[in-house]
């Protein structure tokens, strides 16, 4: 028999993974309701976000991501005392608009 154990959400982890939504909800070239948001908290205000998104076709595919990325980190940084060390955005799929 296979036991599955779900951990309860951080308040830490809630907090970002609200940051990181907002900021992906900000671009209509990102289909939000097809977003996965892993968020990694660590020790000394340390943070790491991975994102995986399906973006519009015909979107600037590169500059959405690193645009989105810096949105985040600066976000992250305004509103809390963390620090992203890393932002990996992983495009899934293309979209038909």
């Amino acid at each position: 028999m296979n036991t599955l154990r779900y951990r309860k959400r951080s308040a830490v982890e809630a907090t970002l993974l609200t940051i990181v939504m907002m900021c992906v909800r900000e671009w209509e070239e990102v289909l939000p309701d097809d977003c996965e948001v892993l968020v990694t908290v660590f020790q000394r205000g340390r943070c790491r976000i991975t994102v995986k998104l399906s973006i519009r076709y015909g979107a600037p595919v590169l500059a959405v991501c690193r645009e989105l990325q810096q949105q985040i980190a600066e976000e992250i940084a305004a509103m809390t005392p963390y620090v992203a060390e890393a932002i990996d955005v992983t495009v899934k799929r293309l979209v038909m608009p």
